[in-house]
């Protein structure tokens, strides 16, 4: 017997599975170390993928922007100092830091204590700069891609005649991150992100982990090239992947895909329980992937103390979007540390917004979404969440949410306890149905268990 133990407010939850139905545990891969992120840039600069050095790209006098993600940002400053490498890179090859323009892209995510992780020692050599992808005045124009998302971008950055981008490549709720993602949404205006963002509606293979032939993610390339981007450095989970990111970011998506990622075969049930107290933040992208894990007829079970999960009374929905609308101006006008308790009031009423958005039917959250109302970060995600638990019957075990308000949210049972949980998906499957269990935090055998890991469909 497969026993894990999680610790809730009201008291452990134990989660049991017999021997003879478990067909595998996803737990986190830990590949091995390569060598330091600094070593890692600088052979991937120079000798990126479909690109000459870097060092070729730049001329001496040039005007160079880097555009960093959130993400990465510890590690590009005060962390692992790959920002002092590639600045003095860029010394070398004839730039000088007067030249450069350090560009905090995080699309619509805010910058929170961003300064703190670059540090002074990359702050006080270059202008640095946060985007605001509601600031319309420092944005420019650059026309369309072939889907017609209208491309506005952070005028300084493309104003500039180079641009290199600093992020990573990992499994999104839109298929993977990087690439042209750090000019979409990175550092993209909020209509242009609102366009690209309802992509998740062309395709019901608009999935986390996948890729090729993602719309979203093709739109999000034509952006860069209308841009002018060429040049990226994405980083894994031990390796760095840099150039043109036509070329360089599929190469780092294969990478993630047999270093990161575990191949699961299609099973009657999922099972996937993550720390945490918050109902939209245990369901985003877990949900999603157990929707592709699970053969047709299948049974996800998620586990989900939301024991923050907020109750009050029914409001009309415009007033949830605009609340969304109103967190996302505050902290994309934030810099610096902040207030910490603000921020954290924001993010949970962020979160509350978006559970409140579950709560409508899908035909009325897809038009929402179509409409480009509220915002899309968060509107999206409760979309496909709410498309998830339509497609695939899914069981809540939770301490937070009430059986009445789970089968608005859209699930088919909701319950306090694993094992009914457990029976009864076995029971609707006619027994015997084999399980993927995906379990973070907690302990199992009566230690602290691995950490759960990134399911990725065998088929795929």
């Amino acid at each position: 017997m497969a026993e894990w133990r999680l610790d809730w407010e009201r008291g452990p939850l134990t989660i049991e599975i017999p021997d003879a139905d478990l067909r595998q545990i996803v737990t986190a891969k830990q590949p091995p170390t390569l060598g330091s992120w600094t070593d890692l840039v600088r052979s991937a600069i120079e000798a990126p993928v479909g690109a000459a050095p870097l060092r070729e790209w730049v001329r001496p006098g040039q005007r160079v922007a880097i555009l960093l993600t959130d993400v990465h940002d510890a590690i590009f400053g005060s962390k692992d100092r790959v920002g002092p490498l590639l600045l003095d890179y860029l010394n070398a090859a004839g730039i000088p830091d007067r030249n450069i323009a350090l560009i905090h892209a995080a699309g619509l995510h805010g910058h929170g204590d961003a300064k703190e992780r670059i540090g002074p020692e990359v702050l006080n050599r270059v202008r640095y700069h946060e985007h605001d992808p509601l600031d319309e005045e420092r944005q420019s124009f650059h026309g369309a891609t072939w889907q017609g998302t209208p491309v506005f971008a952070n005028r300084i950055a493309t104003e500039c005649d180079v641009m290199i981008g600093f992020g990573g490549c990992g499994p999104s709720l839109f298929g993977f991150q990087g690439g042209a993602g750090i000019i979409l949404p990175g550092i993209s205006g909020a209509d242009t992100i609102r366009h690209n963002h309802i992509k998740i509606m062309n395709s019901t293979r608009v999935i986390s982990g996948w890729w090729p032939g993602n719309p979203q993610r093709m739109d999000v390339m034509d952006a860069g090239d209308r841009v002018g981007f060429r040049f990226k450095i994405d980083l894994t989970a031990n390796a760095v992947f840099a150039g043109y990111f036509r070329d360089e970011w599929p190469r780092a998506v294969e990478y993630v895909k047999e270093n990161v990622l575990t191949r699961v075969a299609p099973t009657d049930i999922y099972v996937s329980a993550t720390p945490g107290r918050e109902l939209a933040n245990a369901l985003y992208m877990h949900l999603e992937y157990g929707t592709q894990i699970v053969r047709p007829g299948g049974i996800i079970i998620i586990c989900a103390s939301a024991a923050h999960h907020q109750y009050g009374p029914a409001r009309p929905v415009e007033e949830t979007l605009a609340e969304l609308i109103y967190c996302t101006r505050i902290w994309n006008a934030e810099t610096g540390a902040g207030d910490p308790a603000v921020r954290a009031y924001l993010r949970r009423r962020d979160v509350h917004c978006k559970e409140e958005l579950m709560l409508l039917p899908l035909d009325q959250i897809s038009r929402i979404v179509s409409r480009r109302l509220g915002e899309p970060r968060s509107t999206t995600m409760s979309w496909s969440h709410k498309r998830a638990l339509l497609s695939t019957r899914t069981f809540l075990v939770t301490e937070g949410v009430t059986p009445e308000e789970g089968e608005r949210l859209g699930f088919a049972y909701v319950t306090g306890s694993f094992r009914d949980a457990y029976e009864r998906a076995q029971r609707e499957l006619g027994g015997g149905g084999q399980v993927v269990a995906n379990v973070s935090g907690g302990s199992f055998g009566g230690v602290t268990a691995p950490a759960g890991g990134i399911p990725y469909p065998m088929h795929e």
